[in-house]
C-alpha cells in the first residue's frame, strides 16, 4: 500500500494550482485560500489537530479509491488492512502537509473529478474558518465579519459550493443506494464519522475557551477523545452521523450558514460512498449518480428542510457520548 509520503511526492507531478484536466479530466481550475493575515493560524497554534486533518484527507481519498479500484472486495479491504493502516499508522503519524487527493486516489480522481473538487473546496472553508476562530486577537464582531467573508469567498465558486440550505435526511437515507456503505463496512463508516465529529467539536472547543492556555487544553482533550474512538475496533466511534447542532451547538447558533454547509458536506461524503459501494448502481451509472448528488447538494431548493426541523433532527440524532470513551488499547501492537 502506497505511503502518504509518496502521495505527497506524486502530487507535485500534477501541480497544486493546475487545470484539473491534466490529472482528473475536469475542465475546471483549482483555487486556494482567500489571502488574509490569519491564514494558517490554526496550523501554527494547534499543529497536532491540523495534521490530523491531513490524515482525514488521506482517509477519505483511500476510501473512495478502494471502492473504485476493488469493487468486489472493497469491504474486506476497508474493514481489515486499510482500517488498520489508518488507525495504527496514518492517524498516529499524520502527514505534516495537506495531501493531493488525486494522488492518493488516482482512479477515483480520474473518474469523479467534480466530487474531488467539491470536497476540497468545502474542506478549504473548514480550514479558513478554523484560522479565523483560532486568532485570539479578534473581537467577536471582527471574527463574525471574517467568517462572513470566508463564506462569501466560498460562494464565489457556484460550480463547487454546497448550499447552506439544510437538507432532509431523505437525500442521504432515502435513495435506492442509501446505507450501502455503512452496512457493508460499518467499522470504517464509524471511523469516517469520528473524523466529522472532531471537525465540528473543535469549533466549540475554540469558541468556548476563555484564554489561549485553555484553548490548548480543550483542543488537546478533543484530539485525545478522537484518538480513543479509533481504538478497540471502533467500539467508541459514533453510531449515527454527527451533526453540527449536537456536536457544536455554540458554533451552530453563531454561524448557522456554515454549520449547515458542513452538515451537507458530511452527508455528501456518505452519499458518494453509498453510490460507490452500492450494487444497485451499475458501474456505468455511478458517475451520473454522483453528478446528480452533487447538483442536489448545491441546489438551495432540492430536498430542503426548515432550519427548525434541521436543528431538531440534529439534536434528536445526538452527538457522541465522550464520557464513555475508553482508554487507549493495544490494538496496534
Amino acid at each position: 500500500m502506497t505511503s502518504p509520503r509518496l502521495m505527497v511526492f506524486r502530487a507535485f507531478a500534477c501541480g497544486s494550482l493546475a487545470v484539473l484536466s491534466s490529472c482528473g479530466g475536469a475542465r475546471t481550475y483549482e483555487q486556494s485560500y482567500s489571502r488574509d493575515r490569519d491564514n494558517w493560524s490554526f496550523r501554527d497554534r494547534y499543529p497536532a489537530a491540523d495534521r490530523l486533518f491531513n490524515a482525514f484527507d488521506y482517509g477519505h481519498a483511500i476510501l473512495s479509491e478502494t471502492l473504485v479500484r476493488h469493487p468486489t472486495d472493497a469491504a474486506r479491504r476497508l474493514e481489515g488492512p486499510v482500517y488498520r493502516q489508518l488507525t495504527c499508522g496514518v492517524l498516529r503519524h499524520p502527514p505534516r502537509v495537506p495531501l493531493e487527493e488525486r494522488a492518493v486516489g488516482p482512479m477515483y480522481g480520474t473518474a469523479f473529478p467534480e466530487a474531488v473538487a467539491t470536497f476540497e473546496w468545502a474542506h478549504m472553508l473548514h480550514r479558513q474558518i478554523y484560522d479565523v476562530i483560532a486568532t485570539e486577537a479578534f473581537s467577536t464582531d471582527e471574527r463574525d465579519d471574517r467568517v462572513a467573508a470566508a463564506l462569501r469567498y466560498y460562494r464565489t465558486r457556484p460550480d463547487l459550493a454546497l448550499s447552506a440550505a439544510p437538507k432532509s435526511m431523505s437525500l442521504m437515507e432515502g435513495q435506492p443506494y442509501s446505507l450501502a456503505f455503512r452496512h457493508t463496512a460499518p467499522k470504517f463508516n464509524g471511523l469516517i464519522w469520528s473524523y466529522h465529529w472532531l471537525q465540528m467539536a473543535l469549533y466549540d472547543a475554540l469558541l468556548g475557551a476563555p484564554d489561549p492556555p485553555t484553548r490548548q487544553e480543550v483542543v488537546a482533550r478533543d484530539v485525545e477523545r478522537f484518538m480513543r474512538m479509533t481504538t478497540e475496533a471502533g467500539k467508541y466511534a459514533p453510531t449515527v452521523m454527527p451533526m453540527s447542532a449536537a456536536v457544536a451547538p455554540v458554533f451552530t447558533e453563531r454561524y448557522p450558514e456554515a454549520a449547515a454547509i458542513f452538515d451537507n458536506l458530511h452527508s455528501l461524503h456518505d452519499v458518494v460512498s453509498d453510490i460507490l459501494a452500492s450494487p444497485r448502481v451499475p458501474s456505468g451509472e455511478k458517475r451520473a449518480a454522483i453528478l446528480t448528488a452533487l447538483a442536489r447538494y448545491r441546489d438551495a431548493t432540492a430536498f430542503t428542510t426548515t432550519r427548525e426541523e434541521w436543528l431538531s433532527m440534529s439534536r434528536d440524532m445526538g452527538g457522541v457520548d465522550t464520557t464513555s470513551v475508553g482508554a487507549s488499547s493495544a490494538d496496534c501492537r
